[in-house]
């Protein structure tokens, strides 16, 4: 199954300096639009909930260069939103592959296995 994702807001960035509550708003605001984005890719497809594998293309929105951890934490909460609408846990997941393409797009594509 594959998923995409718009790319994450700023603000969730783990070195931007955003208040917590602005920086809440924005978690859940993210959370949300991947569980939909999740929901719509659902459509015609059978959620099987045997997923072991997960790999995560992050396609950049510009040429600069961000580090694969904070990548990774970025995303945090749009994973949390599509494992809401598998209805799994992500602890599920043996096997998690980041991968960064040198296109430009500015979006997430995450791949079920």
């Amino acid at each position: 199954m594959k998923i995409t994702f718009p790319w994450f807001p700023k603000e969730l960035s783990p070195n931007a300096t955003v208040h917590y509550m602005k920086k809440a708003k924005y978690k859940a605001m993210y959370k949300e639009i991947c569980r939909l984005q999740t929901i719509d890719a659902l459509i015609g497809q059978k959620n099987t909930k045997d997923y072991n594998e997960m790999h995560i293309t992050f396609v950049m929105p510009d040429k600069r260069w961000r580090d694969t951890d904070n990548l990774l934490a970025s995303v945090k909460n749009g994973l949390d939103g599509m494992c809401i609408a598998l209805d799994i846990n992500d602890r599920c997941f043996d096997e998690i592959h980041i991968l960064r393409p040198e296109q430009i797009g500015g979006f997430i594509t995450v791949e079920l296995k």
